[in-house]
């Protein structure tokens, strides 16, 4: 049966449709995501040197703005620009002054009661904001700043009413400034403006400070604070304003770490409400300023949001470097968590152990989640690095001496295996560096000790002997170059060293030293004739030199006179043998069977 023309067009037409409806929806979010931009460089004044791209320069004096199809001062040249972004808040700045000064004259002359100044104050913030309202939009910032010296003349004002001049409850004047906290909040969002919300968090977290009283209540300080960086989250959240963000930051754990303070000494003896509330004060704010700025930018990934591109005098250009503030907070933010919460309760070690353990699972998880997008998988590197970060100190919180070294030392072989077989230099630089701490620790065992115990066979031996064959394996299996010849000669030191310690306790201990050093340079260099490696035939060399040394210098002193007779005679005789099969044990390159 034929197919009907009609339904098929209308087919046709239907998808159509649907292609023009998705390239408008996208193209409708890139237009918003460009007038937001646009938007956010008129919250700074432009840097000094700095200068926008060139463009098509308009004929029209004022041309509309993309967002509002109005006038704007954008079109204006950049001097004028910057004029008149510094004349507004020069005029604020000495308008607020010149009524601070008016007041205090009118209160030196006895014209204003304590009940007039405080209206006074309260009719001055309610006049800056009105004129701020009324200001058109094309004049955005010069709105903003009436509206801010009307905020600030709020929070002074009931500042004033309560602890100046006692004509109000202190539940009045909370609410009041709470009030002029959240009007803060709102008129940002409705005019766009970053400063009024810088200015509603920084009154908010002062309130309690600002309308102090003896009577402290730590619950309800830290269940407020919580209230206002939640503010401060939501707004961050929808606009991404990032000095908002770091600001919100000082705010709140400087808010905790007073609270902390305050707090009796030692702090476990403190009421068990007050901790708990300070914990969860610090869990909040753990998420907050962790997993809420990684949140966004995840979402702004999956949004397809484009990145803004940076001015041409800038040199940051990655990833990694646009989203400094994302690892900033990653890293701080874990760090002080763990930090203040060891300080609210008195646990054991092996318990705060398990924690931190269980806090490098979640970032190792998280990691693992990111590294599968490419967008944010630069992210993902260091939220693995806090994860061995968090375990390495879990290791050291849990085990002792002998365990923890052997412990490291695994973890230490796993990162190079894994930066390794992923091609990873990130993850090899802190296996590096884990490494370094390890051997700075091997050889003060080594070096600045005794044999434990029966040498050779105790469990400071077999310890040491396990982080050497562990450095061992990881220097052939995922080392090159320079770094794998870097960890082979530390661990022939390390050799040398282990038996040094191990058998210098003995009876006559420098002469098994000494049989020691010898037999161990005989392998070394018998392998390097057998393989053809020159280097390790060098190090071989060396290392019969040492003995020699060792036999003239302490040898002589110290040993018997038997012991000396034998280990002269019996050095000579090796030294003759090896000269002797030199020619026999070495092969060349073309006689080397390569495995």
């Amino acid at each position: 049966m034929p197919e009907d023309p009609d339904s098929s067009l209308q087919a046709r037409v239907a998808r159509l449709e649907a292609v023009v409806a998705d390239l408008q929806k996208a193209h409708r979010q890139t237009q918003e995501a460009s007038e937001r931009r646009a938007r956010d460089e008129l919250d700074a004044p432009p840097a000094k040197g700095h200068r926008r791209p060139a463009g098509p320069r308009s004929t029209e004096p004022f041309p509309p703005s993309r967002a509002t199809g109005r006038k704007t001062w954008l079109s204006l040249p950049k001097n004028m620009g910057t004029s008149e972004y510094w004349l507004n808040k020069i005029g604020i700045g000495l308008l607020l002054f010149g009524v601070a000064f008016l007041f205090k004259y009118s209160v030196d002359q006895g014209w204003l009661t304590p009940s007039v100044r405080v209206a006074f104050g309260l009719m001055l913030g309610l006049g800056l904001v009105g004129v701020g309202l009324r200001i058109p939009a094309e004049r955005r910032h010069f709105s903003q700043i009436l509206i801010g010296g009307g905020l600030a003349a709020f929070y002074i004002t009931g500042f004033a009413a309560f602890q100046l001049f006692a004509l109000i409850s202190y539940p009045v004047a909370f609410a009041f400034m709470v009030s002029a906290t959240v009007l803060a909040f709102v008129l940002s969002l409705k005019r766009d403006g970053m400063a009024l919300a810088l200015i509603g968090a920084i009154g908010g977290l002062g309130t309690p400070f600002l309308l102090y009283t003896d009577t402290g209540n730590l619950p309800g300080l830290v269940g407020y604070t919580c209230l206002i960086l939640g503010g401060t989250c939501a707004v961050y959240f929808d606009r991404g304003w990032r000095t908002l963000l770091w600001t919100s930051v000082a705010g709140g754990w400087s808010v905790l770490v007073v609270g902390l303070v305050q707090m009796p000494s030692p702090v476990f003896e403190a009421p068990l409400s007050d901790r708990w509330a300070l914990q969860i004060g610090i869990v909040f704010i753990w998420l907050a300023f962790w997993a809420l700025p990684l949140v966004r930018e995840y979402v702004e990934a999956g949004e397809g949001t484009p990145v803004p591109t940076p001015a041409p005098d800038e040199r940051v250009t990655s990833p990694f470097a646009r989203q400094r503030h994302l690892h900033l907070l990653s890293v701080s933010t874990t760090l002080i968590t763990l930090w203040m919460s060891m300080a609210v309760w008195s646990l054991a070690d092996q318990t705060w152990g398990w924690i931190t353990l269980g806090g490098a699972l979640v970032y190792g998880l998280v990691a693992w989640w990111l590294s599968g997008d490419r967008v944010i998988a630069h992210i993902s590197f260091t939220h693995g690095l806090i994860s061995i970060l968090l375990l390495t100190h879990a290791f050291l919180l849990m085990f002792e001496d002998d365990t923890l070294l052997f412990v490291l030392a695994g973890e230490a072989a796993v990162l190079h295996l894994v930066a390794h077989r992923l091609s990873d230099r990130r993850i090899a630089l802190s296996a590096h560096l884990l490494n370094g701490i390890i051997v700075l620790w091997l050889f003060e065992r080594l070096f600045d000790g005794r044999s434990q115990g029966t040498a050779v066979f105790n469990a400071q031996a077999m310890i040491d002997l396990w982080v050497m064959g562990v450095a061992s394996v990881v220097s052939f299996r995922a080392l090159t170059g320079t770094a794998r010849r870097l960890y082979l000669a530390l661990l022939h030191i390390a050799v040398l060293g282990w038996f040094l310690r191990e058998l210098s306790s003995l009876p006559d201990g420098q002469a098994y030293v000494t049989i020691a050093w010898g037999v161990y340079a005989l392998v070394l260099f018998v392998l390097a004739l057998r393989r053809n490696i020159d280097r390790l035939r060098t190090v071989a060399m060396g290392t019969l030199l040492l003995v020699v040394g060792k036999l003239f210098i302490v040898d002589l002193a110290e040993l018997q006179t038997i012991w000396r007779v034998l280990l002269f005679l019996g050095f000579g005789g090796l030294f003759l043998l090896l000269s002797y099969y030199f020619r026999a044990l070495w092969k060349s390159d073309d006689e080397v069977v390569t495995p």
